[in-house]
């Protein structure tokens, strides 16, 4: 139980996090959300850190979990490279904020969408979602690395679980937001081609934001194990069954790598019509 605890602890605390650093990006004064831009900074030293100080220095790295196929050779290499991406990462948004504390503009929200540009609602469930989902991302790679037995592999399944049903459960929110409240139209300055890829993008990060921790739940049942919600075992609903392999598949191999390719897409989309295409409007449209 002490376990389970701890775990449901460190969970609480990052998406307690999460929640401060959306709400602080969004605030209407102008340095509050520089410190929210700070806070997302730390956000991603944090994951660099847990990388290069718990990850690294577990040693599980050169003595995972026994390899189930030849893509699990892959992980460490995903792991270092995503470190790297969260390194830069922090330091860009710490030039970002630098360029922030220089404005004095006061944004003014409604909670509800506008026509060209999301309320404030909208935002933070945005922003919420982004944080923890790019979070189980190096989770769920180290997560599946972890030789039964490890002293701290209870604790850290129930982090891993309570942030994946929490962001199942917040998509779901956001979905019926939208219905309530209706996205604003896609920017006048995309082209046709773009429109349609954005869109495209847009459909497919929604559905793997709820596939992946579908799949992730309906694997760990056939498997005979519970599912946590922070001190909550959610027991399984089917019984124990070698099926889990292949629910298994597309949540550890499948649908991870289609969310790289489509992940990436989006963000090099948004960067480029931010700085190369000077879109001015497209980062303010989500974040201010």
């Amino acid at each position: 139980m002490y376990i389970e605890n701890t775990g449901s602890w460190v969970a609480f605390a990052i998406i307690l996090t999460s929640i401060l650093t959306a709400w602080a990006l969004n605030y209407s004064a102008p340095k509050v959300r520089v410190f929210g831009t700070l806070l997302a900074a730390l956000g991603c030293f944090a994951v660099a850190a847990w990388f290069f100080f718990f990850v690294v220095g577990s040693g599980l790295l050169e003595n995972p979990k026994p390899n189930q196929t030849p893509l699990d050779s892959a992980k460490p290499s995903l792991l270092w490279a995503q470190a790297i991406i969260a390194l830069s990462s922090g330091l860009f948004l710490l030039f970002i904020a630098r360029g922030q504390s220089k404005s004095n503009h006061t944004l003014v929200l409604a909670s509800t969408n506008e026509a060209g540009r999301y309320g404030r609602v909208s935002r933070m469930l945005h922003w919420i979602i982004a944080i923890l989902f790019l979070a189980l991302i190096p989770m769920g790679i180290f997560a599946s690395m972890i030789p039964e037995g490890t002293e701290y592999r209870v604790a850290y399944y129930v982090v891993h679980k309570t942030l994946g049903v929490s962001v199942f459960l917040l998509v779901l929110f956001r979905l019926a937001w939208n219905r309530f409240s209706k996205r604003p139209t896609l920017s006048d300055s995309l082209t046709h081609k773009e429109r349609k890829l954005a869109h495209g993008a847009h459909i497919t990060l929604y559905f793997m934001m709820l596939a992946i921790p579908v799949t992730g739940y309906v694997m760990t049942s056939y498997h005979g194990y519970g599912t946590y919600f922070f001190a909550w075992e959610l027991p399984p609903l089917w019984e124990q069954s070698d099926v889990y392999i292949v629910w298994g598949a597309m949540h550890k191999y499948l649908l991870p790598y289609l969310l790289y390719i489509v992940l990436g897409a989006h963000v090099l989309g948004a960067l480029k019509h931010q700085f190369i295409d000077k879109h001015d409007n497209a980062f303010k449209r989500i974040v201010s």
